[in-house]
């Protein structure tokens, strides 16, 4: 058998351990599933990323002027600032190099 093949199986055998525990959290669920079966480094890694994406992930509404917002707020400034930064270094070092 080979590795993809290995993984896919794997992940399978996971999906369906999950499934049976569908209140837990995936990540720990994975952990103690893969350390019961003695798979560890890339073997693990791999089997999480084809099994990470077997429950669809929550959709957070977050309402202005929350608490939640006004962090993300800040957080998405702050990378607006940088990209603005980023961008502005670019720009100048493109119109110094069209001068010469």
């Amino acid at each position: 058998m080979d590795k993809k093949s290995f993984y896919k199986e794997q992940a399978e055998k996971f999906r369906d351990f999950a499934d049976k525990n569908p209140e837990r959290d995936l990540v720990s669920l994975f952990e103690e599933w893969a350390e019961s079966k003695d798979i560890y480094g890339i073997d693990k890694h791999e089997i999480w990323r084809i099994a990470r994406n077997i429950r669809p992930r929550q959709t957070r509404i977050i309402q202005e002027g929350s608490e939640e917002y006004v962090r993300l707020s800040a957080v998405l400034d702050f990378l607006l600032e940088l990209d603005l930064a980023s961008f502005n270094k670019l720009a100048e070092k493109k119109k110094s190099l069209d001068k010469t």
